[in-house]
Order: C-alpha cells, then structure tokens, then sequence
C-alpha cells in the first residue's frame, strides 16, 4: 500500500449499468462489522460499567464518549490517507483489512473484565475502546466511500445502502438480542462478558474479511488527488452545499438512535422487572427495521430521498413516544412501540447513507473528496451515538441512578426511574424530530448527481 501525488494514475470509471448483486450483498455485509461494533458497546458496555465494574454514571459516560472524539479528531485524516492510496487492490480495501485485522481482537479486550474495579477499571476499558474506536474507523470510513465511487446510478446507491441497511439489522439482532443472552448464560456476569466478547469478536471478523474479498469486483475509481493540507480539504468538505446540510441531520437521527439503544436493558431490567425482555423487544425493533429497508427504498423512488427521511423521523418518534407509555400498557404497549421504533430507524439508517452517497458523487471539479466526507460522516455517526448514551447517563446521574458491582442488588428510586424511562423514550424521540429542521434545507437531486458525474468525465 503506497501513497502518492500523481495525479495520472488511470482506473476504471464508476460503473454506469447495474453491479453484480454479489457486489451489493457483499458490501452491504460490511455493515455487520460497525453495527455490531456500534450497538453491543451502545447497549451493554454503560451498563456493564456502572453496574458490573462499579463506575459510576458521569464517570461511564466519559469513558464511553472519549474514543469517540479521539475518533472524531482522526476518522478525517483515515479517509484523506485513503483518498491517496495507490494499491492493486483499490484505494479503500486496503484500509479495511486493517480494520479486519485488528478490530476483533481489540473488542474481545474491551470486555474481557480484568480484576478492576471503580476509576481502574474505567481507565483500562477507555483505553481499550479507543484503540477499538480507532480500528473501525479504519475500516468504516473507506466503506461509507464506496457506493458514492462505484456506481453512477443515484438509485443503485439506495440498492447499496438497502441491503446494508438489512445487514445492520442482522447485526442488531446479534448484537441486541444475542449478545445479552450470551452475557447472561454463565451463572457469573464477568464470564458472560468475557464469552460475549469473544463470541461478538468472531462475527467481527467473519463480516470484515468477507467484505473485503466480497467487494474485489467492483469497479476501482480514482479521481486526480487532492494536495490541500488537511485543513483546507475539511474546510473544502463542509461548505459542500447538500452534505452541510445533511451531516447536522444525521447526526440528530444518530443522537436519537444511540440513546434509545442505550436505554432498553435499564427498562427491561427497572421498569418493566425483566432483563429477558431485552432480547423481546429488541427483536420486535430489528425485524421490522430489516423488513421495511425495501419499502423506505420504494417510497424514496416515488417522493424523494428527504421527504422519505422525514416520514421515517416522525414513525421512529411516534413508537419513542409509546415506549413511554409502558408503565400504563406493559409489554403489549412496548411489542407495538417497538416495532414502530423498528420501521422508523429503517428508514435513519437507510436513506441518509444514500444521500450522502448522492453528495459523494456530486462533486464540482471531480477531484476525490469521498474520503474526507465519509471521514467526517462516520466519526460524526459514531460520536453522535456516544452523545445519545451520553444523555441517557445525564438522565441517569440527575434522577439518581445508583451504581453497583457484580453481584449487588441496588432498589432505584422511584424518581431515577421516571429519569430512566423519560431519558430512554421521550428524549430520543423529541431528537429524532429535530432532525426535520436541517432536512428541510436538503435540495440535492438525482439531476444534480448525473450532472456532476458528466462533469467528472
């Protein structure tokens, strides 16, 4: 893997006729790798530190938020480093081995449960997560490039982002509704860590290396390199006219998402008094959400990717506003609200990564920047989905969440159960609407796209 200037270096164009659908189930299989990555530490690792390491919940909520700046601070540069590799097998590829070379061991490491408790035991799974953080950016950032260089067709990047969209349920479903099973089944819940960890890191690794041998047939665009020092190409990046716009969008939806996810095991567990109903419910979320990425694609076909974005935000806050019901309609009221909350976050995840793929494409003089805007994206995504749990954490530090150690039995009061509940339900969905407001401002067109494309050529 080498970097140059040289800007003569010739590869095949996009493709202009439809890819092999081998190509866009094995990009979309990707998705298992950063969903799973995204969601398990989402949605076990502030609860494994407050209540198994005895970290209390400011402190669980910095330790999960820090690798997200770091990675927020580095994820651009990933994507710049990538934009100027030169290699055989692509400019992106070659970063996403890495990822898949050393992510899976790292994530193991973040759940394997030393003999620490307290500020000790937050020290070493920052550690641990950042350098994780770091490993999935590596992979993540050249992955989200991919469908905006590789196709020309404005709806086969929703094709793309469909089946990844279906992949991430698949890996919501392992990492939402498997992995707390896996925790819990030995009698001791560091085990059950340590097992899921290991278990979650597998999964990790068969996706990645699948993806990057998957993706060998699709087409290896390059575009003349950019020489701009970081600075100027970030500045070049967000005055792009359609992603300045969507990036705050995304953001909001991903805010919403992550805090959500976040909130479900302390529900189960202190509201509704199960934890198994962590996997019900999560379940009842992922099999709708993987059910309707085709029909968020279809509408999108007939009313355009924004207005199909909106409509997926308001579904997505109408089931967060029925989860809060739950004390007054139990688990029917949570079943049905879940599966609202499923079909909504179908839509967030699947049409803003098409239209970003849209605003990779539509670039005015053709120089590649994909890799600075995928950059900012993912590292935007991530640490907006550390924000969400990061509120839910203030939700739960203001009502008067009590920690405790493997093993302890600590009876909540009922005032941080109202926190609990309000910041896991009725927060999110109120962020979630928010969203509307920079979608608003979204013009970017199929004409524009295939504009920009006769440009570059």
């Amino acid at each position: 893997m080498t970097a140059t200037s040289d800007p003569a270096t010739a590869a095949p164009a996009a493709a202009t006729g439809p890819l092999p659908r081998s190509v866009h189930a094995w990009y979309g299989s990707g998705a298992v790798a950063t969903g799973v990555f995204n969601t398990v530490p989402g949605l076990l690792l502030l609860i494994y530190l407050t209540d198994t390491l005895a970290v209390s919940p400011a402190v669980a909520g910095l330790v999960v938020l820090l690798p997200k700046l770091v990675d927020l601070a580095v994820s651009p540069y990933i994507g710049v480093w990538s934009d100027r590799t030169r290699s055989s097998w692509g400019p992106r590829r070659p970063w996403m081995l890495a990822g898949a070379l050393t992510l899976p061991l790292l994530f193991a490491a973040m759940f394997a449960g030393p003999p620490l408790q307290g500020n000790g035991a937050a020290v070493y799974v920052a550690a641990v997560f950042v350098a994780a953080a770091l490993a999935s950016s590596a992979f993540q950032v050249p992955h989200a490039a991919m469908p905006g260089e590789i196709t020309s067709d404005y709806h086969e990047r929703s094709t793309f982002t469909a089946w990844r969209t279906v992949f991430v349920g698949l890996a919501l479903m392992l990492g939402g509704a498997l992995a707390p099973v896996i925790q819990t089944a030995p009698a001791d819940e560091v085990t059950g860590y340590r097992l899921m960890g290991v278990f979650m890191g597998v999964v990790l690794l068969v996706s990645m290396l699948g993806t990057v041998i998957g993706t060998r047939r699709a087409p290896r665009t390059v575009f003349p390199h950019r020489t701009e020092g970081m600075a100027a190409q970030l500045r070049t990046a967000l005055t792009h006219r359609h992603f300045r716009v969507l990036f705050p969008a995304q953001l909001l939806m991903s805010v919403a998402g992550g805090t959500m996810v976040a909130g479900v095991p302390y529900v189960t567990a202190n509201v509704m008094g199960e934890p198994a109903y962590t996997s019900i419910l999560m379940v009842c979320v992922l099999v709708p959400l993987m059910a309707a990425a085709p029909l968020w694609r279809r509408l999108s076909v007939r009313v355009d990717k924004r207005r199909a974005a909106a409509y997926s935000a308001a579904v997505f806050s109408l089931g967060g506003l029925g989860l809060l019901c739950i004390p007054l309609g139990g688990v029917p009221i949570a079943v049905a609200s879940s599966v609202l909350v499923g079909i909504g976050l179908s839509g967030t995840m699947l049409l803003p990564w098409s239209m970003l793929a849209d605003c990779l494409a539509a670039t005015d003089d053709g120089r590649r920047q994909g890799g600075v805007l995928s950059g900012v994206w993912t590292a935007g995504e991530a640490l907006a989905q550390s924000v969400g749990t990061g509120l839910l954490s203030l939700s739960l530090a203001l009502s008067g969440y009590v920690e405790s150690g493997a093993g302890e039995v600590v009876r909540q009061s009922d005032e941080a159960l109202r926190g609990m509940l309000i910041g896991s339900t009725l927060v999110p969905a109120a962020v979630m609407l928010l969203c509307l407001v920079p979608l608003a401002f979204y013009r970017l067109t199929e004409a524009d796209t295939a504009s920009a494309a006769d440009t570059a050529r």
